[in-house]
């Protein structure tokens, strides 16, 4: 009997150990973009609500912010990162018709470091978190419990046979 998935591409004997996204205040700017585009329109239609031509933009302007606030909540929710006993995959909605996908075997990982920096990333607590790779880095941003994180991602990238920062300096001493 076949298992169940968790995604499209995961392997028989991998095991999902987390899933993160990005924290919910990278959707700021887009909310308040939506805030100030209605208040706009509930301005003119205050004024001008007479005229029949005013009641057909605003709801042009409607609908354009009720898009732009589903394409803002798709591409935060369906941007994800997948932390396997093997990988971490990191997939990210760029619109309703286009993802990307990345990997990075956790055997690969040299190094891992985080941020947090900003009164927002201090406040809302969230930060950065790099994995150093040969091949490159990958740049997990304003991932919400960061420290937390870090610490867990740590642990299993050593299980994994990777290395940490904190590694190299037990083999110093």
């Amino acid at each position: 009997m076949a298992q169940s998935r968790e995604f499209v591409g995961q392997g028989d004997d991998e095991e999902v150990q987390m899933v993160l996204r990005q924290h919910r205040s990278v959707m700021t700017k887009s909310l308040l973009l939506m805030a100030l585009l209605s208040a706009i329109v509930i301005a003119v239609l205050a004024k001008w609500h007479q005229y029949a031509v005013v009641w057909y933009v605003a709801l042009a302007v409607f609908i354009g912010v009720l898009i732009l606030a589903f394409n803002t909540w798709l591409k935060w929710y369906y941007s994800v990162y997948i932390v396997t006993n093997e990988r971490i995959k990191h997939q990210r909605q760029v619109n309703l018709f286009k993802k990307s996908t990345v990997d990075v075997y956790l055997d690969k990982v040299e190094n891992i470091s985080y941020n947090i920096s900003g009164l927002r990333g201090s406040l809302f607590g969230y930060g950065t978190i790099v994995l150093h790779t040969v091949a490159g880095d990958m740049v997990m941003t304003r991932i919400g419990h960061c420290e937390q994180v870090y610490s867990e991602l740590s642990a299993i990238v050593r299980s994994a046979g990777g290395t940490t920062e904190n590694d190299d300096e037990e083999q110093e001493r």
